[in-house]
């Protein structure tokens, strides 16, 4: 069973918008890992949900400041119409781009937390102290050589946050990236979770 890693660009000028918050954004509490009790989520966003996009050309996908993905009408009802997993209460975002409004549907969905257990060989972990319930504990991860999942099969999102990482990288199904293909969905970039990597001195995406 093949996963993917969503790269996720932020603040690079693109051919598609990405997004910023706000001045009216308000936040609430971070989600906690219920075996360690760190952090595993940035602060919830709470309404009203706005941001600034950086230009009028959106794509399918929209990145930026806040933590996961606003998507289009489209992405919202391929995911119902095929009945895919993990993302759920989606909330209609208010996009401006130089003040004013711009006519279109996005949606700020919450993706699913997994407690899905990688191969931790890959990662390049600082610290002793690990966690049986979101792997990590108070273990400091400064890299990611691959993500490779222990037990696949137990996985049944299509979209998810392995708990290891928090919101830091969003994993999709092999079944969502042929969806994904097959409508044609615009910006975005699925890198294969065997070759995916990251250095915490040279971030890119996480």
């Amino acid at each position: 069973m093949k996963f993917h890693v969503m790269h996720v660009p932020r603040f690079i000028n693109q051919k598609s918008a990405y997004g910023e918050d706000r001045a009216t954004t308000c936040v609430g509490e971070a989600r906690h890992c219920t075996g360690c009790g760190r952090s595993i989520s940035m602060l919830e966003w709470l309404p009203p949900y706005e941001i600034n996009v950086s230009q009028k050309n959106l794509g399918d996908f929209v990145y930026g400041t806040y933590s996961g993905l606003i998507i289009s009408k489209k992405v919202k009802e391929i995911f119902e119409k095929f009945k895919l997993k993990g993302m759920s209460n989606f909330k209609l975002v208010k996009l401006f781009n130089r003040g004013r409004v711009l006519n279109v549907e996005y949606y700020y969905p919450d993706i699913t937390f997994v407690n899905a257990f990688v191969d931790t060989d890959l990662l390049n972990l600082e610290g002793v102290d690990s966690c049986e319930t979101c792997q990590l504990g108070a273990r400091e991860l400064n890299g990611i050589d691959g993500i490779v999942f222990l037990q696949p099969d137990k996985i049944h999102e299509d979209v998810f946050f392995p708990s290891v990482f928090g919101q830091g990288v969003i994993v999709i199904s092999e079944r969502f990236k042929r969806i994904i293909d097959e409508h044609s969905l615009s910006n975005v970039k699925l890198i294969e979770a065997e070759f995916y990597k990251w250095d915490a001195l040279s971030p890119s995406s996480f």
